[in-house]
């Protein structure tokens, strides 16, 4: 069994190395532009586990993280 450990965490460690000249070097963005201060999200809305509404405009002035993901 240690034997099988042993094998195993050698083969994920050979991944890890490697000539770092190989890696291509980073490439600044085409063209970005910071958002104007004045900008704002678009109205939101969405229900709530206990099933009232919920709107962006809700939180005005307050800063909001909205955590969207999928299971595909």
């Amino acid at each position: 069994m240690r034997l099988l450990l042993a094998l195993a965490a050698l083969a994920a460690l050979a991944g890890c190395g490697g000539d770092s000249a190989s890696v291509p070097a980073p490439t600044a963005p085409a063209t970005t532009a910071p958002a104007a201060e004045s900008t704002t999200a678009d109205a939101w809305s969405g229900t709530t586990l206990d099933g009232e509404t919920l709107t962006l405009g809700d939180f005005r002035g307050r800063p909001v993280l909205v955590n969207v993901w999928s299971s595909w």
